[in-house]
């Protein structure tokens, strides 16, 4: 059986035959929480979780609702620390030179850090960190202000390729929003015809910069996008996954629109890690309260009123995305032109 395979979507309806089957794995996660670390009991202390992004954004509200309920599984404080910079290199920089004692882990989204990272290299090599599970899939959409009344795709295409708006945002310059941005303004299919690029430190800030009417649209995270979409500061235009999103479920897809698929960027997989060498009993710990938080009422509840997908995956989950965002982007992006365009 695959890490994909023993990745499973946490609901209501499904918890109760789940539960049985897991209720083994989960106490001896758990059983983690004052097991001998070989230091002492873990966690002795407080912990610290990494964002890499700004406040706002999809990966800080996931962590803003996931984090405290592991605290409470683990009976310990966490901190949440946003670190953003560097397309998200920073925080995760930080990550991965921390010492592996289990005091301090992060989260980021493959393929987004990964493909940060393909386009400027950084000093350390994130395939060495290590996975403590998985716990969402998000997709990307596109919105815009919501003065220009954008209906689709199509329509927003159209408007650039007329004059009409000439400037398009996300995330920071190299990362995977700026590829997304530059592999629809290159493929003849799309042909968005965007003259100026505007990145920003999240998504939450991006979305702020279209309600102000900085920038006329953005692409961004379902959940960042939530907020603004719900109370009609922003239009959402298109999600850029084939599988659509449940947190907007009647926004239509590029692909149901003609557009090509491009699933290998239109979607994140939620992961979380701790630095390399950190010991398996404290991986164990720790995904063990994240599946036992994503089980808990009050982030039930969060999934259900909100749409925001949550999904366990193991450990090797977070490891295989990954590796498999290395895979697979150098395979359908041109980097040196991704580079080019981000100096």
């Amino acid at each position: 059986m695959t890490s994909e395979d023993k990745c499973h979507r946490i609901g209501r309806r499904s918890f109760l035959k789940y539960s049985s089957a897991m209720s083994a794995l989960a106490i001896t996660g758990l059983a983690g929480c004052t097991g001998d670390s070989g230091s002492g009991e873990y966690p002795s202390g407080d912990l610290e979780y990494i964002v890499p992004f700004s406040e706002g954004g999809g990966t800080d509200t996931y962590a803003r609702q996931v984090i405290p309920e592991m605290g409470n599984e683990l009976d310990t404080n966490i901190e949440i620390r946003n670190v953003p910079g560097a397309a998200s290199l920073r925080g995760t920089g930080e990550l991965h030179h921390s010492e592996p004692d289990g005091s301090t882990f992060g989260g980021f989204n493959p393929p987004s850090t990964p493909v940060s990272a393909m386009v400027n290299p950084p000093d350390y090599d994130m395939q060495e960190l290590v996975g403590v599970g998985a716990y969402a899939r998000t997709p990307f959409v596109i919105v815009a202000n919501s003065s220009y009344g954008v209906e689709n795709m199509a329509d927003l295409v159209s408007r650039y390729q007329s004059g009409d708006l000439t400037t398009f945002s996300g995330k920071s310059k190299g990362g995977v929003d700026h590829v997304l941005a530059l592999t629809m303004q290159g493929n003849s299919d799309y042909d968005l015809a965007w003259e100026n690029y505007v990145g920003y430190d999240g998504s939450g800030p991006a979305v702020q910069a279209v309600i102000s009417d900085e920038t006329p649209a953005c692409i961004s995270t379902d959940t960042a996008a939530e907020g603004a979409v719900s109370d009609g500061r922003v239009d959402a235009v298109t999600c850029l996954s084939s599988e659509g999103t449940s947190v907007f479920p009647d926004l239509q897809p590029v692909t149901e629109e003609d557009f090509p698929n491009i699933d290998y960027l239109g979607q994140l997989r939620r992961c979380m890690f701790v630095p390399p060498e950190t010991e398996n009993n404290v991986v164990q710990t720790l995904t063990g309260a994240l599946e036992s938080a994503l089980q808990t009422d009050a982030i039930q509840d969060w999934s259900e009123e909100t749409g925001n997908v949550i999904e366990y995956g193991e450990p090797q989950a977070a490891e295989d995305a990954v590796a498999s965002a290395f895979e697979q982007v150098p395979e359908n992006v041109d980097l040196d032109q991704v580079r080019e365009a981000s100096n």
